[in-house]
């Protein structure tokens, strides 16, 4: 079984992105794939992302946002 994934985007980024791909040979779909993929392999974002944008700190510093020490702690939490 498959599922469907939507997302929004800026229209030049869109363009700019499928121009990207489209030089090695890929799709926006693929590339999703791949990604995905990637990220279940590596347990996380398959690549370093090193500044957060202001959406990102606005969501750590929410009340939603739980912060953990160690990776074990934060399985412990997903554990229990």
């Amino acid at each position: 079984m498959t599922s469907q994934v939507h997302f929004r985007m800026d229209d030049k980024e869109k363009k700019d992105f499928e121009n990207v791909l489209s030089r090695v040979g890929l799709t926006p779909g693929e590339a999703f794939r791949i990604f995905a993929k990637k990220s279940i392999e590596a347990g996380g974002i398959p690549f370093e992302v090193s500044q957060p944008t202001p959406r990102l700190e606005k969501a750590m510093k929410s009340q939603d946002y739980i912060e953990f020490n160690d990776p074990e702690e934060g399985l412990d939490w997903l554990n229990d």
